[in-house]
């Protein structure tokens, strides 16, 4: 019979979009209800070999009192399970993702900021959703992206510009996902979305919780007698290395070799086998033959950095047989978010755009189309600098033109023509210069 975690859990959830058509769903997970699944499988010895002749799968929850079920079809073997409390470990009530398959099946859980369903926070994932109708949105879009988004033109001409977006959580391409809870979570064996309404998600614990089991045989049913046996313990051998991850959780990860039923261990002070004991605990190998298996165990922050002497032994054995070995120890740095902001230059399309026509001069001499679009201070003061620096160019052309450019032209054109002009100003000042002598003598 073999026992199994489970943490079943309620949840409300809406869609979210990431880059590469991908969607992802996230969901709301509040208190489970804990489940301990038993698989009962009867066999029947004959002709020198065992046969199944019996098999089910009972689920009972451990969230309330004791719970009574029958294990055989024949209803003679009663199991009642009840336990101490709540399981030693679950997931925090809070907000998860998982990623949408074509076919509507949902990969495994993780967890990143995220907005609840009502927020839009441009801090957390989940700004960007779908609604019923299939298609994605902004909640309060139209206020919130004038907001967060910026647009800062390069060159007109190419139609180049900057896009930047004020937001942590925006990655159109190269993004790196959290890992699976399974990968961050020791304990967690699986963690996913159960059903197509994604109103349920199923949280599988690698161990299960502390248990008071009771076994009854209601009795001798047609002849038959009942006899039980249990897998004895034992262990040939055994690998491991002692893990601190990325997020500080501390455990011995061991692979056993010929092991089964109640495995114990200890861990010691230093790398000698008489050093005093720091840490002891107690796993399982679930099967009727010996196996080899791999298991996590957490281990508490009093097992520090460096190697140690750490011994395991089968229940039956006493600890002067266990099987000792020097186990390495491996940190892991601490995982730092680093901010990433930057920016992405893209280029318009609009082929009849900034190019220079007479009916594009003619829409901006007209002053009426000056002032369409102006709807706020700054933009009046954009188009009142704007027609200043219009009527200063206006100035310095019609300088240019005065004095310089068209004195050269007449030059060029008809070079006589400074000639002509200076011939009867001479003349003037000869019939001048000449009424001024009669002025003279007259008075003399």
């Amino acid at each position: 019979m073999k026992e199994k975690g489970i943490a079943d859990t309620s949840a409300e959830a809406y869609i979210v979009a990431v880059a590469g058509n991908q969607t992802y769903t996230a969901v709301k997970l509040e208190q489970p209800s804990t489940f301990a699944t038993f698989v009962y499988t009867a066999y029947d010895y004959s002709n020198g070999r065992w046969i199944e002749k019996d098999r089910s799968t009972i689920r009972s929850q451990l969230d309330g009192g004791t719970q009574d079920r029958y294990l055989d079809s024949l209803g003679r073997i009663a199991l009642s399970v009840s336990a101490g409390g709540r399981a030693s470990h679950q997931l925090e009530t809070g907000m998860y993702f998982a990623n949408s398959n074509p076919g509507g099946e949902m990969d495994e859980l993780r967890k990143q900021p995220l907005n609840e369903i009502t927020d839009n926070n441009f801090d957390r994932l989940g700004w960007y959703r779908m609604d019923e109708s299939g298609r994605f949105h902004v909640n309060n879009g139209i206020v919130k992206m004038e907001e967060i988004h910026k647009a800062k033109v390069k060159n007109c001409h190419d139609q180049t510009y900057r896009s930047i977006i004020d937001a942590k959580n925006y990655m159109p391409g190269n993004f790196n996902l959290s890992r699976p809870l399974e990968m961050v979570y020791p304990w967690i064996q699986s963690a996913r979305i159960y059903d197509g309404s994604q109103r349920q998600v199923i949280v599988t614990h690698a161990e299960g919780t502390n248990l008071h089991i009771t076994l009854q045989v209601n009795g001798d049913n047609d002849g038959h007698r009942l006899v039980f046996f249990h897998n004895a313990s034992r262990i040939s051998d055994f690998t491991g290395t002692i893990i601190v991850d990325s997020r500080s959780n501390r455990y011995f990860n061991v692979t056993v070799y010929g092991a089964s039923g109640k495995i114990n261990g200890a861990v010691k002070y230093s790398t000698e086998r008489d050093s005093d004991e720091i840490f002891s605990f107690t796993t399982y190998v679930h099967d009727l033959n010996a196996a080899n298996r791999s298991m996590i165990i957490p281990l508490p922050a009093v097992v520090e950095s460096g190697p140690r002497m750490i011994c395991m032994y089968a229940d039956e054995q006493r600890e002067e047989q266990a099987v000792c070995r020097i186990v390495l120890y491996h940190e892991t740095p601490l995982e730092v978010d680093i901010e990433h902001n930057t920016w992405h230059e893209m280029v318009g399309s609009c082929p009849t755009c900034n190019q220079i026509n007479l009916t594009g001069l003619s829409k901006y001499l007209n002053p009426m189309s000056w002032v369409n679009g102006v709807s706020s201070l700054g933009e009046f003061v954009m188009m009142a600098t704007d027609i200043l620096v219009y009527v200063c160019v206006l100035v310095v052309v019609y300088v240019v033109l005065t004095k310089i450019v068209i004195p050269i032209c007449k030059c060029w054109i008809c070079p006589m023509y400074i000639m002509s002009q200076s011939r009867p100003k001479s003349k003037r000042r000869e019939k001048s210069k000449r009424g001024e002598d009669d002025d003279e003598g007259m008075r003399v």
